[in-house]
């Protein structure tokens, strides 16, 4: 968690992450403003990052973020419901030029 923190916020220093927690169902650290705010995720970021028990959640609220953006640059299994799964930290080391491509073209 800490290399994809580390990563992360290198392309965003002037976003601290926060914890985001809505009390019910997610737990993160937020980076920015959620611009597609829903009930319990008003507080969320523009970013968030979850740990989960196999993976390390992306979670990007963002309108312009495909489906098939992801799909090209990522493998079918690290895709998840409305987040990138980053598994291990081999994962991390063969796609971090993907993750950080992804992450450039985002302005929190």
């Amino acid at each position: 968690m800490r290399q994809v923190v580390k990563l992360i916020t290198k392309h965003f220093p002037n976003h601290p992450p926060r914890l985001f927690d809505n009390g019910k169902t997610f737990c993160a650290l937020a980076l920015g403003k959620n611009p597609l705010p829903s009930p319990d995720y008003e507080d969320a970021g523009y970013i968030n990052i979850a740990p989960q028990k196999n993976y390390i959640a992306l979670y990007i609220y963002d309108t312009t973020s495909t489906f098939e953006q992801y799909t090209k640059d990522f493998p079918k299994s690290s895709i998840g419901k409305g987040c990138l799964r980053i598994k291990n930290q081999a994962f991390l080391d063969k796609y971090k030029e993907n993750l950080s491509n992804l992450l450039r073209q985002y302005k929190l």
